[in-house]
């Protein structure tokens, strides 16, 4: 009968595992041998049992377990067969785990109670028993491993002491999380940034600016010019030795057609300050008018701007310094891309 028993807990075991197809649940299926040592003054051998056992988790520390063992043993002196049974109700409580090379060490401790069953020809003896002990779980893979235990059962009854070596496999039904896929990042072979699968323009060199293709950007080159005019003592004549700068300046204006440029007008410090500022006026418009006029540049694109005698770039006091002091000046920038 109890063979049986132990056949539909078997069974009971395999139907959970199906079940577990359809749903997780928190369930640990233990199933091995156990060896019993008996109590001396019981005068029986020490039977290996056949045992099976559900475990529920609460969380990573705490499960309870329903443990079931069932054999067949006898009397030391080999006269009667003795049928062994025994269940246990028990909590474990898992220590911290040693996790490497993929498996995970789990010591533990349980504690609990239920009952041992002695079925002899000439007797048959039912005890209520305490448990408790100590474990470890090596588990191979997130869901199988391997459980070793000791366990001693202390009979309430006749103050009997047996314990039990156990070991075993175990099958975790609960949700397992799984395993992290290894990220590999896209190779980007010549280092500019963007991976081979987008770029465009393999083996651009080492520091080359690409755009998001990896195609080398433009460029950007700077174009500049200067234009320094002087004039005579009062004077907005634009002397003809500067015709040839006044040339180039426009020649540059036409290659960047979207430059607009103020053409700067200056005096020294002789004379009235307002006749100064009207003068320099004068002098920077006679450029302007020279641009238009004999180079055909845009009249919106010039801007005649008279600042008199107040941005000197030599002393005053000379007459070089004054001489200098007398000009017209435009400056250009231009950054471009080829």
């Amino acid at each position: 009968m109890k063979k049986q028993l132990l056949a539909l807990v078997v069974a009971g075991l395999v139907s959970l595992t199906s079940f577990h197809a359809s749903a997780e649940l928190p369930i640990t299926l233990n199933l091995g041998m156990t060896h019993l040592y008996t109590d001396g003054d019981r005068d029986l051998n020490d039977p290996d049992l056949p045992w099976v056992s559900l475990e529920w988790a609460f969380n990573d520390t705490w499960a309870a377990e329903i443990f079931y063992a069932d054999g067949d043993g006898g009397t030391d002196n080999g006269e009667f067969d003795v049928d062994v049974t025994t269940w246990q109700l028990s909590m474990l409580a898992y220590g911290g785990s040693y996790i490497g090379k993929g498996m995970r060490i789990r010591p533990y401790a349980v504690l609990g109670a239920g009952e041992i069953d002695y079925d002899a020809d000439f007797a048959d003896t039912v005890e209520t028993t305490i448990n408790g002990g100590l474990g470890v779980r090596w588990m191979l893979t997130k869901r199988l491993g391997a459980r070793f235990e000791w366990r001693l059962l202390y009979s309430l009854d006749e103050d009997y002491k047996d314990s039990i070596l156990s070991a075993g496999l175990n099958y975790y039904l609960g949700r397992v999380d799984p395993e992290p896929v290894p990220v590999v990042a896209p190779l980007d072979s010549d280092g500019d940034g963007v991976t081979d699968d987008l770029d465009q323009c393999p083996n651009t060199p080492a520091g080359t600016r690409v755009d998001s293709t990896g195609c080398p950007l433009p460029v950007a080159e700077v174009a500049s010019i200067k234009l320094m005019v002087n004039f005579g003592f009062d004077s907005s004549v634009v002397q003809e030795r500067y015709f040839s700068d006044l040339a180039e300046l426009a020649a540059f204006l036409k290659r960047f057609e979207d430059v607009y440029v103020d053409i700067e007008g200056h005096t020294d410090s002789v004379g009235p300050d307002d006749y100064n500022m009207s003068l320099s006026q004068r002098r920077a418009q006679a450029v302007v008018d020279l641009l238009v006029n004999e180079h055909g540049i845009a009249p919106q694109r010039l801007t005649a701007v008279g600042f008199g005698e107040t941005q000197p770039v030599a002393s005053n006091d000379t007459a070089e310094g004054r001489a200098e002091n007398r000009r017209v000046m435009a400056t250009l920038e231009v950054e471009y891309t080829e």
